[in-house]
């Protein structure tokens, strides 16, 4: 570990109206930078795509800078290598995808994803070699940071622009994965507050002590009105679900808010492990009153994977 991170968990924290204000504020910015990118994705296909591919890369590569600089003892070369492959896999495989489609290639998914596992694993079998190549300086401890980050920020990255370039039902699965995400944490708040007092059992104590198995409850709840949400702007001319099963759409709907609002939370959950271990309260400072890249976007990380899953089974 970095020797600043026992100095990052005990600064001095800003006045609770204060910090609540940044968070509100930062909030908002959020949400309105979602809804105009949905927008412009529903309005401009092909611009709004390239501005979620955007966001998923920068998810990705500052996400992959706060780890690193979290866990502290990676080393130079190992940094680099890390950094380089989590910059390249979400270009490379939307490169790939774009030109499958533009050249109407049936197999567009089979090569990206190959295109993908390529990048992937070029850049952790070179971190990997850093271990005999670099030995004075890359450790055992500092490869398994670099081949973690690789598939967490790089590799699970990716998942969410997947996501945004299926062939079918992109646009509401994209609409569905914020919503959800943005539900489920607000809810699992407002819920874990309002009730955690009265149900005080917690959920995981040992890594995120405020959490409660009500919040998390709250939180479900909070997904299953995140597929309402969408269900509704389903009636939208042109946003419509692409779907032909036994289901009505708002049971489906509701269906994949179910795992999608679980993993949301674990990955939460996950990411505050994370940073119990390094012993720091936030992974960063670049969202006022959030922390860092991935204090907001942990949840979507781990949420995206139910919604890529759950939108392959049902198209």
């Amino acid at each position: 570990m970095q020797d600043n991170t026992q100095t990052e968990a005990t600064e001095v924290k800003c006045p609770p109206k204060e910090n609540m204000k940044a968070r509100t504020a930062t909030a908002a910015i959020y949400l309105a930078v979602l809804a105009g990118l949905i927008a412009l994705k529903f309005y401009f296909p092909v611009f709004g795509s390239i501005g979620f591919d955007v966001l998923f890369w920068l998810i990705s590569v500052i996400g992959a800078y706060e780890f690193m600089r979290a866990v502290g003892c990676i080393s130079r070369v190992q940094w680099w290598t890390t950094m380089l492959t989590c910059a390249l896999i979400i270009p490379a495989f939307v490169a790939t995808k774009i030109a499958g489609v533009f050249f109407e290639k049936p197999d567009a998914w089979l090569t990206s994803l190959m295109v993908l596992m390529t990048v992937s694993s070029i850049g952790a079998m070179v971190t990997a070699a850093f271990l005999v190549f670099d030995f004075g300086k890359s450790s055992i401890q500092s490869t398994a940071y670099s081949l973690f980050c690789i598939l967490y920020c790089g590799v699970l990255g990716c998942v969410s622009a997947n996501i945004n370039h299926m062939d079918s039902n992109a646009l509401q699965a994209v609409t569905l994965m914020f919503a959800t995400t943005v539900a489920v944490d607000t809810f699992a708040l407002i819920v874990g507050k309002l009730l955690g007092r009265f149900i005080p059992f917690k959920l995981a104590p040992h890594t995120s002590p405020n959490k409660t198995v009500i919040g998390f409850i709250g939180g479900i709840l909070g997904g299953i009105l995140a597929a309402v949400f969408v269900w509704g702007l389903c009636f939208i001319p042109g946003f419509e679900l692409e779907y032909g099963g036994p289901l009505d759409t708002l049971s489906l709907l509701i269906l994949i808010s179910l795992p999608t609002s679980v993993l949301a939370q674990i990955g939460d959950l996950f990411e505050s492990a994370i940073k119990r271990g390094c012993g720091i309260k936030d992974m960063g400072k670049l969202l006022p009153g959030h922390g860092g890249m991935l204090d907001r976007f942990d949840s979507m990380l781990f949420a995206s994977v139910a919604i890529v899953i759950c939108f392959i089974v049902v198209r």
